[in-house]
């Protein structure tokens, strides 16, 4: 576990400097793909709620740290989308097709996110109007990351290796 931890730490700085530096400025109306969020998912997945959580709330205390945004916000969102899409992964079953697994989980993180960031923005007493976030935000940042979904899903599978777990052996009461 401990090694895992340390691969997701350097992941996710480098992950949260590509947010920075390549995503956010490739824009597709105002919306950018999260890099972020689709590397929890794949993490999420592979991994489990509780890493994906942990690696949420240090990719969002990076980004903060860099933009000076107000500090921890980021994280407590990213926190919440990496246990979301993790608790999605436990509840479904990892046997055949990803695929389907993948992109359900996307959009389920990305909608999070979005929900997420709008809720501590009213919170914050910022002024918010939902059309404008639904339409050139939101729908732009989930088509993003739905193609950026797989093929980051596949890296990870080579970063983080499936293990097989073995099978319990019944237990006999005599």
């Amino acid at each position: 576990m401990s090694l895992d931890v340390a691969k997701t730490g350097v992941l996710f700085l480098v992950v949260a400097v590509l947010q920075l530096t390549l995503a956010n400025p490739l824009q597709l109306f105002e919306g950018a793909a999260s890099v972020v969020v689709v590397a929890l998912v794949a993490l999420a997945l592979l991994r489990g709620p509780v890493l994906a959580a942990f690696a949420g709330f240090w990719a969002g205390l990076i980004i903060d740290t860099v933009t000076l945004d107000t500090l921890g916000l980021t994280s407590l969102v990213l926190v919440l989308v990496g246990y979301a899409a993790g608790w999605f992964g436990e509840v479904t079953t990892a046997r055949r097709r990803q695929f389907p697994r993948v992109m359900i989980a996307t959009v389920i993180a990305t909608s999070v996110f979005v929900t997420g960031s709008i809720l501590v923005n009213v919170m914050l007493e910022a002024s918010v109007t939902l059309g404008p976030v639904l339409l050139r935000t939101y729908l732009p940042m989930l088509v993003l990351n739905l193609v950026l979904a797989y093929p980051v899903f596949l890296l990870a599978r080579l970063i983080y290796p499936v293990h097989l777990r073995e099978r319990p052996e019944a237990v006999s009461l005599a």
